[in-house]
């Protein structure tokens, strides 16, 4: 081999090396670029969603807000505790005021039957916000919040110091709040009438309950008899606790245990028909107190509470929120004398002398609901601790989304 040849086959090794090392050395590069070029791509469309959610960040909030509120008007038709001091006072509730008499009574045990997720939505940005609550329905069941403006999104979350754009995670502090139920299977015995006022007793209770099932017999004597089953409902957390019940005005048993069912029998409700005939529309035009429910934007507040009659402008206490209020009426015996003690909220209240000889009139001024945006409510508790009947006229509520719920205590008759 020539001295040409052998150049020539160096020359050739050479270039073959400077090109397989050149490969070697440039092809981690090349896939290193593909590989930083999808990421650059993966992340500008991650940016663009963000940007995107960012520029509705205050129809996000808005949402959060109207969806919070939702949850929590459900949320407060249900009470905190379920324990038989409720289940006493809602029996004593149905003895007092109907001639209805409860020939046996099972006290069921209370039940978990539903775990809520968060408890709501949170102040942020997150994928829990805006979700909405369930109601429970006649059969016990309800359903969980679902979260609504994200889709299960990750939403995008700004700092207002810096402008930076974040992510917002889930929430791991959020409460878990517990449903319960109890049956309550009893046994009736009283006039038809009575077993309607019973049923818009379940129907208007101040704790969330139902009449899963009924049966009604007419007997020889004009009176009707059958079961009932009611199931009550409770929405428990550290954040709502029990309340307190005082339970001093419920009878805890009778002289002779051997007086069989007469013993307990009160003929209370009978005397508790006395505007029966007109639906207690005359209370209308002449009563001792009333409550008037409007919505916040109307010309005058929007929860007025007061005392009847001229010169009385001292009597009324209000509020105009756009809120669920508590409104209760404490009627009592003082010095000889009868009271009324209403309170609005818990913060503001009045108490007047009863002038009313034979019975007391309440009348109840509602409205319908301007719109969705219209969220005015009252619980209202009528608690009667004296032998003089108590007659209630709601007015003007509105048919589909009622304003006044009201529960009662003592010889009370509520007309609706």
């Amino acid at each position: 081999m020539n001295n040409s040849t052998k150049i020539a086959l160096l020359s050739l090794v050479g270039i073959l090396a400077v090109v397989f090392g050149g490969i070697y050395f440039v092809k981690p590069n090349i896939e290193e670029k593909r590989a930083v070029d999808a990421e650059c791509i993966e992340l500008q469309t991650r940016l663009d969603d963000l940007l995107s959610k960012e520029s509705h960040r205050a129809e996000y909030e808005a949402g959060i807000i109207e969806y919070e509120n939702k949850y929590q008007e459900v949320l407060s038709s249900f009470p905190a505790d379920l324990n038989q001091e409720i289940s006493i006072m809602f029996m004593q509730g149905i003895k007092d005021n109907n001639d209805f008499d409860i020939e046996s009574l099972g006290l069921g045990e209370k039940e978990e039957f539903y775990t809520l997720g968060t408890g709501g939505a949170t102040t942020t940005l997150d994928a829990s916000a805006g979700s909405d609550a369930g109601e429970s329905t006649d059969t016990g069941e309800s359903t969980d919040t679902a979260a609504e403006e994200s889709s299960g999104d990750t939403v995008a979350e700004g700092d207002a110091a810096s402008g930076e754009l974040t992510e917002a995670g889930a929430t791991d502090d959020a409460e878990t709040l517990t449903c319960y139920r109890a049956s309550f299977p009893l046994s009736y015995y009283g006039s038809y009438d009575s077993l309607k006022d019973v049923v818009a007793y379940v129907d208007t209770y101040s704790d969330r309950m139902t009449v899963n099932s009924l049966s009604i017999t007419y007997t020889d004597d004009g009176l009707y008899e059958g079961d009932m089953n009611v199931m009550c409902y409770s929405v428990e957390g550290e954040s709502r606790p029990e309340r307190n019940i005082d339970l001093s005005n419920v009878e805890i048993g009778v002289d002779n245990i051997f007086g069989g069912a007469a013993g307990l029998s009160t003929n209370a409700g009978s005397t508790l028909s006395k505007y029966d005939d007109n639906d207690g529309i005359s209370i209308e035009t002449d009563y001792d107190f009333y409550t008037m429910v409007n919505a916040s934007s109307s010309d005058v507040s929007a929860k007025v509470v007061g005392q009847n009659g001229s010169g009385k402008e001292s009597s009324v206490i209000s509020n105009s929120d756009n809120t669920i209020s508590t409104i209760n009426y404490e009627i009592y015996e003082k010095d000889g004398k009868n009271y009324c003690k209403y309170t609005l909220d818990d913060s503001k209240f009045y108490e007047a002398e009863i002038t009313s000889a034979d019975d007391i009139k309440i009348l109840v001024q509602s409205s319908e609901r301007k719109n969705d945006e219209d969220q005015v409510k009252v619980k209202m508790t009528i608690n009667n601790q004296t032998s003089m009947p108590v007659y209630v006229k709601v007015s003007g509520d509105d048919a589909v989304s009622p304003r006044v719920n009201i529960s009662k205590t003592g010889l009370v008759k509520v007309y609706q």
